[in-house]
């Protein structure tokens, strides 16, 4: 850092599920360093920097990290490893205050301030395009992941007792086509209360967006199901934040019926993915393994609900809030 970029000073680790983060506060400003870890191809990495690139040129008002020039004006440098292997390393600016998940459950007002900030994001990526942006992301709902009969196979025996064999049939070979029929673009991907930053624990305010790992190229309504489902999942009123998120979401960036028709859907795909990808880092252990834990515990209680649930009663309830009949 100090010979690429010119910057010393404190050092200190940060989560990452691929990368090797650091946050290094040097005088008078504060940096995350990323080092890619060593089986993420070039492209992917060239894909996070050009469409914060892209962000930066097209949505500066935004709150999200900037990339960080080396002294020859470079986005990446690279740093060897003990066995020589060379690893993409990249330096963003650090945004100060703290996830939306360690302060107070949002009121209704700040669920939709979130959900029109993720409809602004969805605006702002809006005609970027990367070689890479359709590459294969476990956590993508379009792929089919969620309903896959190879991870089913192994599924642990609560999931399954919890989900009828004929919703994930629906899910496989109605809901998913028809959500991969949906507009399209570059979507962040990941914005949970974890990812989505606000100044303290009570503030209504978005102050950040961070990790751009999980971006690919899918259905904007995944964008907001992402969303939607982790803070769903801290609400016991059925659909409460996620028709305050939608209402926030639709009046920034405007949602076509059959978009809200599938949002119910989209919140189910990423229920069953979050569970059956939890278990798996559990199986896998490592640091990861409690989060894991805590994210799946979380997921079922929600996906407990979501399963009695009527579909066309909260599909109408959906539609409603959007003015849709």
């Amino acid at each position: 850092l100090l010979e690429d970029y010119g910057l010393e000073g404190e050092w200190s680790p940060l989560d990452g599920e691929r990368d090797q983060n650091f946050r290094l506060v040097a005088p008078g400003a504060a940096y995350v360093v990323k080092i890619a870890g060593p089986d993420e191809a070039p492209e992917l990495t060239d894909f996070q920097v050009r469409a914060l690139l892209h962000l930066e040129a097209n949505s500066p008002e935004l709150p999200v990290p900037r990339l960080v020039r080396s002294r020859s004006g470079a986005c990446l440098s690279a740093v060897d490893d003990a066995a020589g292997i060379s690893h993409a390393l990249r330096v963003v600016t650090f945004l100060p205050g703290i996830p939306y998940g360690e302060g107070v459950f949002p009121s209704a007002a700040a669920l939709r301030h979130v959900g029109g900030f993720m409809g602004r994001v969805a605006n702002a990526l809006a005609g970027f395009e990367h070689p890479a942006s359709r590459h294969f992301m476990p956590w993508n709902l379009a792929n089919g992941v969620a309903v896959s009969r190879e991870l089913w196979s192994g599924a642990e025996d609560d999931l399954v007792a919890l989900v009828p064999g004929e919703l994930i049939d629906y899910l496989r070979e109605t809901a998913l086509p028809a959500i991969n029929a949906l507009p399209s673009q570059v979507i962040h991907n990941d914005g949970h209360n974890h990812n989505l930053l606000r100044p303290d624990a009570r503030s209504a305010e978005v102050v950040g967006l961070i990790d751009f790992g999980d971006m690919v190229h899918g259905p904007v309504i995944s964008e907001l199901a992402v969303t939607a489902t982790t803070f769903q999942r801290l609400c016991s009123e059925h659909l409460a934040a996620v028709k305050e998120l939608l209402a926030g979401f639709h009046g920034a960036h405007p949602l076509g019926e059959d978009e809200v028709a599938r949002l119910w859907d989209a919140i189910l795909l990423r229920l069953l993915i979050t569970v059956l990808l939890s278990d798996v880092k559990v199986r896998m252990g490592g640091g990861s393994a409690a989060d894991a834990l805590e994210d799946r515990s979380e997921a079922m209680v929600m996906l407990a609900r979501a399963v009695r649930a009527d579909r066309d009663a909260t599909v109408a309830e959906l539609k409603a809030v959007c003015g849709y009949r």
